[in-house]
């Protein structure tokens, strides 16, 4: 069954290497919130097919199965966000990639599968978990006892193994497929040298610049015909991704003055049965909205709130009430002991394969060994050999001197509270350790604390006048005039989140909040929302402005469109003023410039001296010969004239060694674009926030 529970590992790993690392897309979301139903239960589109909250759910409810059976705990919220994730992922690779592959007659033959699992060339995870842990040796004997017990064994352990072939065979194939592209593209030879010149040919250039900041933009004046020709002309670079504005009006909840005096009132009476308990612990345990704190203090670390001189009271002394981090609290001197400062300790570690699981034979196994040690035999050289603590087992398990609460509390409480020479065996989260006392510092009065404390919260009358407020403020504004009136008075305080993406579970300012995200996606431009609640505070939001995918209006884009046709029509008249000019220090004279100079331009440079990133001037560069002088050129901040005052051609080579190394990492980092050019190519309709 060892065998197993390494498939169990492996299986879930290879899912998640296809799943996620091929497809990692593809927005996450939230939690299910309710079952799939009814007539609306689209959950997205690929490639014209549509995917239904039934399928989608069923495939990830199965998901979790699987997984909390073999791990045999309940899965985290975390942990169900990433198999949910998962579960999309294997939808869009069936219909998107596996259409590729069949298209391409790739596959897994049975006897390459054969070969992957008891052949001779097994996949590194079946050699990994049928490898002799004494020897380190693969045991592909071990394999075939295995598979012919399979039919013995029980379903879920079938299932698990079919799994994890299942998973081996999808990475064969996708690795065919990622090699089949990487090995498409590759750099010609005429591709190496002219990227070598590119890049070590150099020209030093002198320019003039008239920059668009030398005309305020006030004093430019464009068109509407203008600004629609620009728009048109540069719709690309408005493209968008699904998003909302939303504005919204908090109602925070906060403890009345009567919450507040009601909770002073519980502590005060409950301090004076605190007084007379004669097991502080359990009062503590069953009276405090505090944890139990069961640490023993010195003089120099009294808890915060607590005056050094309370130290010195006896056992039953107590505090008068205090308030700290929103709550009132009152703290009790329960105990005192004599514990030494620091002590020196060795151990033996045997780990278990869970926290805190309870091993009858490791604790014998050490029982054992104590017994061997208390007759004579070397602590030390066990330690060493047998100690799963490496970094103190070379140390023949010594610990060297350490401070009270730096261990663990198990550990801590032996060393500690026992005295020198003991020998004790305890567990803690790690495994089974055992433990011998090898010094103790001097011993000094320490003093336990005990603390019982009331959390200022609201009470139901102060959420339910808070949430009164809310709603009256929903039913008077509930249009999208009403609520921008209401909102443009000091009265309320409106907040604004923009760029709100269709996966966000916080926008700033409020985290947790998927349910209002999930309402801005569901609605339309205007919409006014009833309160939502969220811990301590409900919002009323108002959807004030909807982007859908792909390209903006020319509306939600004005001020970028009206900057970029102003900036177009500078470009126009600069360019005009900057013709027919035979020198560049007429130019400058012309345009009240001057003539300034950039060394070692060349094509492949990310930017150019005294420029900055001006690829259309550089592109230029690289065509002049030296003395030639350009034609005006319009670039991102001005217009620009470039004489070439020299030019050093690429020294000679026959090594284009370094080149064509370089190309080649730059095509094999274009296969990772692949899966977004499918997905545009099939189209990906992700409607996932209609339920999650």
């Amino acid at each position: 069954m060892a065998v197993i529970g390494k498939i169990r590992e492996k299986s879930a790993l290879v899912m998640i290497i296809i799943g996620v690392g091929m497809l990692a897309f593809l927005l996450p979301v939230d939690q299910i919130q309710r079952l799939f139903g009814g007539n609306d239960n689209n959950l997205g589109e690929i490639g014209g097919q549509e995917i239904t909250g039934q399928e989608f759910n069923l495939r990830y409810e199965n998901s979790v199965s699987l997984w909390e059976n073999q791990n045999k705990t309940t899965a985290s919220v975390e942990l169900r966000e990433s198999l949910k994730e998962q579960a999309w992922n294997e939808i869009i690779r069936e219909i998107v990639l596996e259409s590729q592959f069949k298209e391409l007659g790739i596959a897994v033959s049975s006897e390459e599968l054969f070969d992957m699992v008891q052949g001779s060339n097994p996949h590194p995870q079946v050699q990994q978990a049928f490898t002799d842990p004494s020897t380190g040796l693969f045991n592909p004997t071990q394999v075939l006892q295995f598979l012919k017990s399979l039919e013995t064994m029980p379903a879920e352990n079938r299932d698990q193994w079919l799994s994890f072939e299942d998973g081996i065979e999808k990475e064969r194939v996708a690795s065919k497929y990622n090699t089949l592209l990487s090995k498409g593209l590759y750099a010609t030879s005429s591709l190496i040298k002219r990227t070598y010149t590119e890049q070590n040919e150099q020209r030093n250039i002198k320019f003039v610049a008239k920059r668009y900041v030398a005309v305020n933009d006030s004093t430019v004046q464009v068109t509407d015909e203008e600004l629609k020709a620009y728009y048109n002309e540069h719709k690309d670079e408005y493209k968008q991704d699904a998003s909302r504005e939303i504005e919204y009006v908090k109602f925070e909840v906060t403890p009345s003055e009567a919450d507040i005096a009601e909770a002073k009132a519980w502590i005060e009476q409950t301090a004076e049965e605190f007084k007379t308990t004669d097991d502080d612990s359990s009062f503590v345990v069953y009276n405090s909205e505090i944890p139990l704190d069961e640490t023993y203090y010195g003089p120099d670390a009294m808890p915060v709130g607590i005056d050094s001189a309370f130290f010195h009271q006896e056992v039953g002394a107590i505090t008068s009430v205090y308030e700290q981090n929103g709550s009132f609290m009152v703290t009790k001197l329960s105990s005192t002991k004599m514990i030494p400062d620091s002590v020196k300790a060795r151990h033996i570690l045997l780990k278990t394969a869970q926290q805190f699981a309870i091993d009858t034979l490791l604790e014998a196994k050490l029982d054992s060994v104590k017994t061997e040690i208390e007759n004579g035999a070397d602590f030390a050289a066990i330690a060493t050999t047998m100690s799963e603590d490496v970094g103190s087992a070379i140390e023949g398990g010594d610990l060297g001197w350490f401070r009270e609460g730096t261990m663990v509390p198990s550990f801590n409480e032996a060393c500690f509270d026992g005295k020198v020479g003991d020998m004790v065996i305890v567990q803690s989260q790690y495994g089974y350790h055992l433990i011998e006392v090898l010094k103790q510092a001097d011993k000094n009065r320490k003093i336990q604390l005990y603390t019982i404390g009331r959390k200022n919260t609201p009470s139901n009358e102060t959420f339910n006048a808070v949430f009164a407020k809310a709603s009256g403020f929903y039913s008077s504004n509930n249009s999208s005039e009403a609520f921008t009136k209401a909102t443009e008075s000091d009265e309320y305080a409106k907040f604004v989140a923009t760029d709100v993406k269709v996966a966000d579970r916080d926008i700033p300012g409020m985290t947790g909040v998927r349910e209002l995200v999930r309402w801005s996606f569901n609605n339309e431009e205007g919409a006014v929302s009833d309160p939502f609640t969220f811990g301590n505070t409900y919002v009323v939001a108002h959807l004030a402005e909807v982007r859908e995918e792909g390209i903006a209006t020319m509306e939600q884009v004005e001020i970028q469109v009206e900057l970029g046709a102003k900036k177009k029509k500078k470009a126009v008249m600069f360019m005009e003023e900057m013709k027919g000019v035979a020198s560049l220090d007429e130019l400058a004279t012309k345009t009240g410039g001057t003539v300034e100079s950039a060394p070692n331009v060349n094509f492949s440079a990310y930017a150019i001296p005294g420029m900055g990133q001006e690829l259309r001037v550089n592109g230029m560069v690289s065509t002049l010969q030296q003395g030639q002088m350009s034609i005006p050129i319009e670039g991102q901040t001005g217009v620009f004239v470039v004489q070439i005052e020299t030019v050093t051609p690429a020294a000679e080579t026959t090594d284009y060694t370094a080149i064509k190394t370089q190309l080649n990492q730059s095509n094999g980092s274009v296969t990772g674009q692949l899966l977004e050019a499918l997905k545009d190519k099939y189209g990906v309709v992700d409607k996932r926030y209609k339920f999650y």
